[in-house]
């Protein structure tokens, strides 16, 4: 009997041992609910497959993705919780702590999570550089520059 209960004890500490925690989700109130370009725009008017972002650059069509968008926040997660994305060579200046964190709206920490969703955004399809450039986020650049998009719709992000 009493050696069940060691070896059900050793087995109880060896799963403890291996749990890998589930991932954390980020604060959507600290993301801006609008990038400032629509997936789309100005399809074809500048080039034939190509849409228009800011200061009429040119971007892929899907650029960028909303903001509520699984596979972006997904991502954003990941690499919060990692501390780099796509890769070790691209660390990210925030945690996921601190980024989740809706009680801090210092221009730092705005400018923190603005330069992580570039960052994530810019490698969204998987390689460093692979994703969606700055001109399709406009209202990112502004807060990783200034640590505010103004009076534009942000969660709680900016005001």
């Amino acid at each position: 009997m009493q050696t069940t209960f060691v070896l059900s004890l050793l087995a109880a500490s060896a799963s403890a041992i291996v749990h890998v925690p589930r991932q954390g989700s980020v604060n959507s109130a600290v993301i801006p609910q609008d990038f400032g370009i629509t997936a789309g725009n100005g399809k074809d008017t500048i080039q034939v497959g190509s849409c228009v972002g800011a200061n009429q650059k040119l971007i892929p069509c899907d650029c960028p993705p909303a903001p509520n968008d699984p596979n972006f926040l997904g991502k954003l997660s990941q690499g919060l919780s990692q501390g780099f994305f796509p890769d070790p060579s691209v660390a990210l200046p925030i945690s996921l702590e601190k980024f989740n964190d809706a009680s801090d709206m210092s221009v730092a920490t705005q400018k923190q999570r603005g330069t992580a969703m570039i960052q994530v955004l810019q490698s969204l399809r998987g390689g460093k550089g692979q994703g969606c450039p700055g001109v399709a986020a406009p209202n990112l650049v502004k807060l990783q520059q200034t640590g505010s998009i103004g009076g534009g719709s942000v969660g709680n992000a900016g005001k």
